[in-house]
């Protein structure tokens, strides 16, 4: 009996430790991410109002972003797509100013073929990482142009192979800001169109 028990605790060991040779992943802290996209936002009149948005990312720093050319949304290893509530809406002068908060979530695509003309092409692939956000949006009525701010959370990341390692986005719990820049295209679809950045912070 006693050989057994011992037997028995000797595979446990075995069985929760690494495998021989394997590499721990990598994790990319200091994030900085550049988006390229589209959003669709629910009719005017519509209750609750939703917001959507979808893309590919055009830089990933530590890892390649695209499989090859010509860089756009067909070669795109990782895309994006997020899906938010309307919070509230404040009108002043010419502005609008959204207040949204949702979900983001980063796939990475080992056999991208993205298009513009199916959103849901956006969220192939494994996701990568996945962030709660809060997101001010200030519309120029005037030039139809926004600009946009998301205050971000990550709540999971995931390790995927990159070059000789694996490697992963970000930690659970660490926050990043992100910036988008845009022309609306109301009442679309889509709604509009934008490009922007994130940073860790």
């Amino acid at each position: 009996m006693k050989r057994v028990m011992v037997a028995v605790a000797a595979l446990v060991v075995a069985l929760a430790a690494p495998a021989v040779g394997a590499t721990p992943a990598h994790p990319i802290r200091d994030l900085s991410l550049e988006f390229v996209g589209q959003f669709v936002n629910s009719p005017p009149g519509v209750t609750p109002a939703s917001h959507i948005h979808y893309g590919y990312l055009s830089y990933v720093r530590g890892v390649t972003a695209f499989k090859g050319e010509p860089q756009d949304e067909t070669t795109a290893l990782f895309t994006f797509y997020a899906e938010a509530a309307t919070l509230r809406v404040i009108t002043n002068g010419p502005l609008r100013v959204v207040t949204r908060s949702g979900t983001l979530t980063i796939y990475r695509n080992a056999a991208p073929n993205e298009t513009f003309a199916d959103l849901n092409t956006f969220r192939a692939g494994t996701p990568v990482l996945v962030a709660t956000f809060r997101q001010q949006s200030v519309v120029d009525t005037v030039s139809d142009t926004f600009t946009t701010f998301h205050q971000n959370r990550i709540v999971t990341t995931t390790p995927f192979p990159a070059g000789k390692g694996t490697v992963q986005l970000g930690v659970v719990g660490e926050t990043f800001t992100t910036v988008f820049r845009g022309h609306t295209n109301m009442p679309g679809p889509p709604s509009g169109w934008f490009a922007g950045y994130a940073v860790s912070g």
